[in-house]
């Protein structure tokens, strides 16, 4: 498998009025095409900001320390650089935890696709732009794309808006896309279609997915591999069936645990 994403001793600090507090301490993880990599832990493992460092989404006052993404073989973050607005959207899609919010209300969705696809694809035309937007949403398993290009965020449902942010994701074909936390605010039977989609754009596209959450039961039932986080730190990582059948650390046992009905 050909290594798309390379994360080498990540460690990344935020600037507080209290003192320094680090988020990310010596992190490592690869991603190859056509794979999907889960990051789990509980809220402020670090999950969120390991995303965020990928495609240079980091707030202000935080600070790379030490260590490396690679995408493709070429860093686009380290203490010495700072690419990864070039990349961003480009080369990497991300796909946020609530649609509604990532979305503007006052523009169709034509319009959201068209500006991302004249953002990051240098000369494209009009017909292109057309073309491509329908596309996508059919790719996105829509069956009646031009009403939904032609609809406000606020007319369709929550599945329907978050198989549209997806789309915005992949509309410029990049390698690799990152999920943050985008089915939570989804019900079981949207959460399940949107998993089967995920599985499907990884295998037809050969894409990477970095996907996080804390939900470790659609962990395993989407990811190749997962990465247990906890206080910064991937403290487990391995095949997604040895590391939540045969857990090697308490934390990840624990975990695990207080899934009701774990066998």
């Amino acid at each position: 498998m050909t290594e798309l994403l390379n994360v080498e001793g990540l460690s990344i600090t935020a600037r507080l009025s209290g003192g320094d507090l680090r988020l990310l301490d010596d992190v490592d993880l690869a991603i190859g095409r056509g794979e999907i990599v889960g990051v789990v832990g509980e809220s402020g493992s670090g999950k969120t900001t390991l995303a965020r460092a990928v495609v240079g989404l980091l707030d202000k006052n935080v600070r790379v320390d030490g260590g490396s993404i690679s995408l493709s073989g070429e860093r686009i973050v380290a203490p010495d650089a700072d690419r990864t607005h070039r990349v961003r959207g480009s080369a990497v899609g991300m796909v946020f935890q609530d649609a509604s919010r990532s979305l503007n209300p006052l523009m169709k969705v034509r319009a959201h696709l068209a500006e991302v696809l004249r953002r990051h694809v240098r000369d494209i035309g009009k017909e292109d732009v057309e073309r491509r937007s329908a596309e996508v949403l059919e790719q996105m398993r829509i069956t009646d794309a031009q009403r939904v290009l032609d609809s406000y965020p606020h007319q369709l449902s929550g599945g329907l808006r978050q198989r549209v942010a997806i789309g915005l994701a992949v509309v410029t074909r990049p390698s690799m896309v990152i999920a943050d936390e985008c089915t939570t605010a989804l019900d079981v039977t949207t959460q399940t279609k949107v998993v089967e989609l995920f599985r499907s754009l990884v295998g037809e596209l050969g894409i990477g997915l970095l996907f996080v959450t804390h939900d470790l039961m659609l962990a395993s039932d989407l990811c190749d591999r997962i990465a247990v986080m906890n206080g910064g730190r991937v403290v487990e990582q391995g095949p997604a069936m040895q590391v939540l059948d045969r857990p090697e650390q308490d934390y990840t046992r624990r975990l695990l645990a207080a899934i009701p009905n774990w066998t």
